[in-house]
């Protein structure tokens, strides 16, 4: 557990960089973590990213996958040259469990627009890390994101509720990190 909790942004980011990630520290980073296949809904993420009217640069960063998931990358990359945010939707490949909480740390908002799952790990993954979590409100996920305390929960499978949450997030900072804190706090009741 100990892995998983709030860590400063800036300094996990400088980590990244040297990882050959770069992000500028003005940069809002989107982060979605998990296998790269439909049931995932990483292509609803990449529709709501282009709907995002923020004024600062938004980037979209998906942690997952091996060489086994080149068909659903090149079904997601088509997708984000169609809607017109190519350039700003990065795959990072398989990441080791361990270097996770970095990348927790560097988002500003962790997304998983999953059609299933059973318990949500990458949600109290993120929000142990302080990060508040969007969330489709499916299987466990409904139970560990507090909707409206430490993320947002969304129950409908299309882009637009999804960039409506994710943008009320990016464009107020302190609500951002309020429901951070109350998700690190909210996290604290689980063990590993």
């Amino acid at each position: 557990r100990e892995a998983f909790r709030p860590r400063d942004r800036t300094a996990a980011r400088a980590t990244l960089a040297s990882r050959g990630v770069p992000v500028s520290d003005e940069a809002r980073v989107l982060l979605a973590v998990g296998r790269l296949e439909p049931l995932k809904g990483f292509d609803i993420l990449v529709r709501a990213l282009a709907q995002l009217t923020v004024d600062a640069e938004v980037v979209l960063w998906i942690a997952g996958g091996d060489e086994r998931s080149a068909p659903e990358r090149a079904r997601l990359e088509a997708v984000a040259h169609e809607v017109g945010v190519g350039d700003r939707v990065r795959f990072l490949g398989a990441v080791p469990h361990e270097e996770l909480p970095t990348y927790y740390n560097a988002a500003d908002v962790v997304v998983v627009p999953s059609f299933y799952e059973s318990f949500g790990l990458v949600a109290v993954e993120a929000m142990a890390s302080g990060v508040p979590v969007v969330a489709s409100r499916v299987g466990g996920l409904a139970s560990t994101v507090a909707d409206g305390r430490t993320g947002y929960l969304i129950p409908w499978r299309c882009p637009e509720p999804f960039a409506e949450k994710i943008e009320l997030l990016l464009r107020n900072e302190e609500l951002r990190r309020a429901l951070g804190r109350a998700a690190a706090e909210r996290m604290g009741a689980y063990s590993w």
